[in-house]
């Protein structure tokens, strides 16, 4: 399973990655990205089962992730990472499998990322966007 962090504070990735390899046997691959820029390119090449998405970032906003992907390539589950509470309902407007507020603790990655595979290949995020 590739999972792919997308977030603009180094620290921040870091820790995720961290949490996310010592705790979720089941992902073997993660992958990371500094921009939502970045992150979409990662997207398209790498097809990551699971992306991890911060929301306030310089330039592009986390929630504007859709807005640079075809359909085809919405084939993944969003677990939104940030500091901010206020962005949860647009969160889950994008079909977000989870919304975990910074500073993320090791159960709830655990948790996302089960609820995550639970739901891959259920949720068809393309459908729901169109």
């Amino acid at each position: 399973m590739k999972v792919l962090l997308i977030d603009d504070e180094p620290k921040a990735r870091r820790l995720l990655e961290t949490l996310v390899q010592e705790n979720c046997p089941n992902i073997n691959t993660v992958f990371t990205a500094e921009d939502l820029l970045s992150g979409v390119e990662i997207i398209k090449k790498e097809q990551p089962n699971i992306v991890f998405l911060d929301i306030e970032m310089p330039q592009h906003s986390g929630l504007e992730i859709f807005d640079f992907l075809e359909k085809e390539h919405c084939n993944f589950e969003i677990i939104f990472t940030t500091a901010y509470s206020e962005y949860a309902i647009k969160a889950f407007e994008l079909s977000a499998i989870d919304y975990l507020l910074k500073p993320i603790r090791d159960e709830k990655i655990v948790e996302a990322v089960d609820k995550a595979i639970a739901n891959i290949g259920k949720s068809e995020i393309s459908v729901k966007l169109e």
